[in-house]
């Protein structure tokens, strides 16, 4: 794992052995290393690969003010030469932690509202005192916290906060939450542990000895007014293309996860020294994703590197999946650490991928009911038939009859989400509450894994990037209608390569994208998943009824009596039972129930009992 841990010492002040036992924890390569910061009243470490450069540490010249940030920030120059002519001094201009100190000591918090990149950080005032935990607009390098003995504890990984130690108890709200909503993630800012929190995206904390704060310095809330189509579609061609560039820029090892999706054929299209990029693709051999992306390749002439894996042998990495991200990712993305592992062992250090392009601009989890919407009620059922993994009958006979109480409260955080979005109309609001949910607590994840072995880069979260995309009304995001524009004038080649998703190259006008879908749907069906199988990188549904290592898998955690969902009373056995049934005899597709409830188990041997031998 990489990352940065640490805690306060206004009024304790414990042995070293705890920040080298936080940092222990989270340094899981041998080629990681671990660099200590203290003073007075913090301890803090960073864990990182040290030829990436992904994590600095800064002062000032009196030692007042230092920042420790994991991730970089990007386009500051302009910034640091308003800073250097007021008399600031730097060491070192391109390093993100000695900008941040002195723009500190300049504008004070108002600085965090305009880095542009994907970091957190923590600073400390000596003169105050006082420590800052930072995270980026999106949140996607998060920060977790708890209190103790009236200090501050922090990590990007939970399981360092447990090694303080920390009394590991398992929130049991949390469960209800995962099982409810699954690929929505955590609701909220709670975690799998009673007393660790996630810090919110785009926020603040501050802690002195007299207790903390935590503040929001920026929110991502759509203000369309009226645009002229083709004017925003150049604005955000520029844009784009700048935010690409600049963060590839003087890089060795450079990388794009392309897929047969259209918002990794963006950023790959756009890097003007293609011969300095690798394009990475992986799936089941012969998969339409693979398939897919070799065309963009050859139309781009960049090089390639395809990653075939067998499902079977990605068994291997559940576990991993499962400890990495603190039960937060499912089994079912067991090929992401494998994946990250070769391209890290073919020379690659950095990657960059289309994070939440298709959301943003393309509307893709906008559908025609949430134009129709007329008030909250609507809205709401709009939501839970969208996102609900396990309806609250079925929750009833999966649950253990003790956690029954938690489904409602479940529902009314749900409900208290919604009501809290932000935008002018409801499809506004339907991506604020997927972009702020989904996107933070279960998307990332993949991020979390691949940056176990090589670090990421995010130019569709650019500031300036989404600046534009904010001022997009929903009508012309939904159903790509922006996006094909864009493509269009971005790279007219790419718009004639097939979109894994309809196998319709995008030149075709997107109103027969909706009816592709449907087609390739029935063709499943009639195939009995055969042409699923090859369709998506990693097919769950398919690969649990056809690969004998994941029917094992499922046999020594679901099926096992001796489970720990049924040993600590949690789950209801027969219930468990009857769904695996009913998939491996193919009378229903419980891939997705599955995986949740297999992570859960494997969650539970991880961190609450490590005795468990599978």
């Amino acid at each position: 794992m990489v990352g940065i841990v640490g805690y306060t010492k206004f009024k304790n002040s414990p042995s070293k052995t705890r920040i080298q036992r936080m940092a222990g924890a989270i340094k899981t390569n041998r080629d990681q290393k671990i660099e200590y910061f203290s003073n007075d009243f913090l301890d803090v470490a960073s864990v990182a690969y040290p030829d990436i450069g992904f994590s600095e540490f800064a002062v000032n010249e009196d030692g007042s003010v230092g920042v420790l940030i994991y991730g970089k920030i990007f386009g500051f120059k302009d910034e640091l030469k308003l800073l250097k002519n007021k008399g600031h001094y730097f060491k070192n201009e391109s390093n993100c932690a000695e900008f941040i100190v002195h723009a500190y000591e300049e504008h004070g918090n108002e600085v965090f509202r305009d880095l542009n990149g994907s970091f957190c950080l923590t600073l400390y005032d000596v003169k105050v005192p006082k420590v800052l935990l930072v995270t980026d607009r999106f949140g996607t390098r998060p920060i977790y916290y708890t209190f103790m003995d009236g200090e501050i504890i922090f990590s990007s990984h939970c399981r360092a906060i447990l090694e303080c130690p920390f009394p590991r108890k398992l929130n049991l709200k949390t469960l209800v939450k995962f099982l409810y909503y699954g690929k929505l993630g955590i609701l909220g800012d709670e975690t799998w542990f009673e007393g660790i929190k996630l810090m919110p995206s785009a926020s603040v904390l501050t802690f002195t000895e007299k207790g903390y704060t935590l503040d929001k310095y920026w929110d991502l809330v759509y203000s369309a007014r009226s645009v002229n189509e083709d004017e925003l579609v150049q604005a955000l061609v520029k844009a784009f293309k700048k935010a690409v560039n600049l963060r590839v820029k003087d890089l060795d090892g450079v990388s794009v996860q392309l897929s047969g999706g259209l918002d990794s054929r963006c950023v790959l299209g756009v890097i003007k020294e293609k011969s300095n990029v690798t394009a990475v693709t992986f799936g089941i051999k012969g998969c339409n994703d693979i398939a897919i992306a070799i065309e963009v390749t050859k139309r781009l002439g960049v090089r390639r590197l395809i990653i075939n894996y067998d499902p079977n042998e990605m068994v291997d990495y559940s576990f991993d999946v499962v400890s990495l991200t603190d039960g937060q990712a499912t089994v079912n993305v067991s090929y992401i650490p494998y994946v990250a592992k070769k391209m890290m062992e073919n020379g690659l250090k950095y990657y960059l991928q289309g994070f939440i392009f298709d959301v943003l601009l393309g509307g893709s989890f906008l559908s025609k009911e949430f134009f129709k919407v007329k008030g909250f009620n609507e809205f709401m059922q709009s939501l839970e038939k969208k996102y609900t993994l396990f309806q609250p009958s079925e929750l009833k006979r999966l649950l253990n009859v003790r956690l029954h109480k938690y489904i409602a409260q479940v529902r009314e955080e749900f409900a208290k989400t919604a009501r809290e979005t932000k935008g002018n109309t409801f499809p506004d609001r339907a991506d604020y509450f997927i972009i702020t949910t989904r996107q933070r607590r279960y998307t990332l994840m993949g991020s979390i894994l691949c940056r176990e072995f090589v670090e990421e880069m995010l130019p569709t979260i650019d500031n300036e990037v989404i600046e534009i995309i904010r001022r997009i009304p929903p009508e012309l995001r939904f159903n790509y209608r922006i996006y094909r524009k864009f493509l269009f004038a971005l790279n007219f080649e790419l718009a004639k390569v097939p979109y894994q998703k309809t196998l319709l190259p995008p030149i075709v006008p997107s109103r027969f994208w909706h009816p592709a879908i449907l087609v390739i749907g029935a063709l499943k069906k009639l195939s009995r998943d055969a042409i699923r199988y090859k369709h998506s990188y990693f097919e769950f549904n398919e690969i649990l009824r056809r690969h004998s290592r994941w029917i094992i898998l499922l046999k020594e955690t679901l099926m096992d009596k001796n489970a720990l969902i049924y040993k600590f009373g949690y789950l209801n056995r027969d219930y468990v039972v009857k769904i695996v049934d009913e998939h491996l005899k193919g009378r229903r597709n419980n891939g997705e129930k599955i995986a949740f409830l297999i992570t859960l188990e494997i969650f539970l041997r991880t961190f609450f009992d490590q005795d468990f031998k599978i």
